[in-house]
């Protein structure tokens, strides 16, 4: 008789989440079908994750920690940034609709772990201000605005797949990809260039 491994059960579930929520939201979810795609029962996953709420925070903020943790904003090379995020991105599209499913269903302020979210992206803008401070990034920018246009830039081409269909083409074609990649990241150094 083999043992129980929850950690390998708890991740099953975790990733059953992921597509569950990405595919239909936090209103739209559903439990069962997460508990039938992991194998499990949904008893096990309110005991490990709490309702279906705390769920959908446990992935939106481990999907986050998965972007942050692969694609770091360096201060010397700000415009690679948008090129690393796009990468992500466009290989883990899930992280973009959770990003959508959260925006429709809090308000902005109400989020789940806002806080420790907003530190986050003030490290991303601390990040842009040391490149201010060394040259490498035009000053007269608001750092601010500078991380929030790098992320927009990025998100579109996922977020409305419809849209970039229509505007450049099939947005799974890898060599468009790998042009748009490149343009991203050739727009990004001339905005950000210092004048």
């Amino acid at each position: 008789m083999s043992s129980y491994d929850r950690a390998r059960t708890t991740q099953r579930i975790y990733d059953a989440a992921v597509a569950e929520f990405a595919a239909h939201g936090i209103s739209g979810a559903r439990v069962d079908r997460i508990a039938q795609a992991a194998g499990a029962n949904k008893a096990l996953i309110y005991s490990y994750f709490g309702n279906k709420e705390q769920l959908f925070s446990t992935v939106v903020q481990r999907r986050i920690t998965d972007l942050a943790e692969a694609v770091a904003l360096d201060p010397e090379h700000v415009e690679t940034y948008i090129g690393d995020m796009f990468d992500f991105v466009t290989a883990s599209p899930d992280v973009i609709r959770l990003m959508q499913h959260e925006a429709c269903h809090y308000e902005a302020r109400e989020v789940p772990d806002r806080s420790a979210r907003r530190e986050h992206y003030d490290d991303k803008v601390s990040a842009v201000r040391r490149a201010q401070e060394h040259g490498t990034l035009d000053p007269q920018l608001d750092p601010r605005f500078v991380v929030l246009t790098l992320i927009s830039l990025v998100s579109w081409f996922v977020a409305a797949p419809q849209i970039t269909d229509m505007v450049v083409g099939d947005g799974s074609d890898p060599e468009l990809r790998a042009r748009y990649r490149a343009h991203l990241v050739e727009m990004a150094r001339r905005m950000i260039a210092p004048r």
